[in-house]
């Protein structure tokens, strides 16, 4: 019998997603700062291995592959562009591999453009360059049998729609993200909560949600706002830590639990984390969402 896919599960009841990998596997040391890149898995795939069934052990009903920054273009500068599909196919294979029979595996891609911050919606080129980068990645994490795709990380809308055009073929799930970094909660171009969400919708997403930068109790609200704008399921993942936040205190596995359950009574479907969230932040959401016997 084959599993339930995300959005029947989506449609039962709530899902727990996993926790930021790659801050993560810096702060056990390896991962150097400034490197957001996963060439981890080609040195420690060992240690990817254990932190994804750690994050699973802890409750977690879906496991995103290591592929965050994994576009040629980003793993250039570490000297493993030619390497980057070995890096991609390996790290699908590790999130399967722990996942078994029963979590699901979610082929991530993210903005290959963010690093260098020159994305500009105006610029068709621009356009076109990301498409490109991502067109050379989709085929090597589709390949490896995952169960939906989740593109994530986007601060431009404009962007999320270029690379959602793109996966439109893929056959599978879609889940697009945003993050919001101008103030007042709005994307690079400019764009709200609300508004992202119904343009995604617009554009054949089958859940949109907002992840990163934020701590648990302001995404909510960009998560809430996305709630009250469009009938399919809101995806919602916070950070626990940023080396810039002003307040460099981490979030604490009891402010997730109090996320996770906020999070249930504001109807958002897909309770996940980011940055800084380990396996303990993600079994204490597991727990306040009773998936934990």
């Amino acid at each position: 019998m084959d599993r339930p896919g995300l959005l029947e599960r989506l449609a039962e009841g709530y899902v727990l997603g996993d926790g930021g990998y790659l801050m993560g596997l810096r702060l056990r040391g390896f991962v150097e700062a400034g490197s957001m890149t996963p060439e981890v898995v080609a040195k420690y795939p060992q240690e990817v291995r254990k932190l994804t069934r750690e994050f699973k052990e802890a409750g977690a009903e879906v496991l995103q592959t290591l592929t965050f920054f994994g576009t040629a273009n980003m793993l250039e500068p570490a000297g493993l562009g030619d390497r980057a599909e070995e890096i991609n196919r390996t790290a699908c294979r590790i999130a399967r591999e722990v996942a078994g029979g029963d979590a699901l595996v979610a082929g991530n891609l993210n903005s290959p453009s963010i690093v260098s911050g020159d994305y500009d919606p105006a610029d068709s080129a621009k356009r076109k360059r990301t498409r490109s980068w991502l067109d050379e990645q989709l085929p090597w994490i589709v390949d490896e049998g995952v169960d939906f795709l989740i593109l994530e990380t986007f601060s431009w809308l404009d962007e999320a729609l270029v690379a959602l055009e793109l996966v439109a073929d893929a056959g599978l799930e879609r889940v697009v993200t945003v993050s919001m970094e101008r103030e007042g909660r709005m994307t690079l171009d400019g764009f709200g909560p609300g508004e992202c969400a119904a343009r995604l919708v617009d554009a054949g997403a089958d859940v949109v949600g907002i992840n990163c930068l934020q701590r648990p109790a302001e995404i909510l609200r960009s998560a809430a706002a996305m709630r009250k704008s469009v009938g399919v399921p809101i995806c919602c993942q916070p950070s626990a830590w940023h080396s810039w936040w002003s307040n460099s205190k981490s979030e604490e596995p009891e402010d997730f639990a109090e996320f996770a359950r906020a999070g249930m009574a504001a109807g958002i479907g897909y309770l996940g984390s980011c940055c800084g969230a380990g396996p303990e932040h993600v079994r204490a959401m597991a727990e306040a969402m009773g998936k934990l016997d």
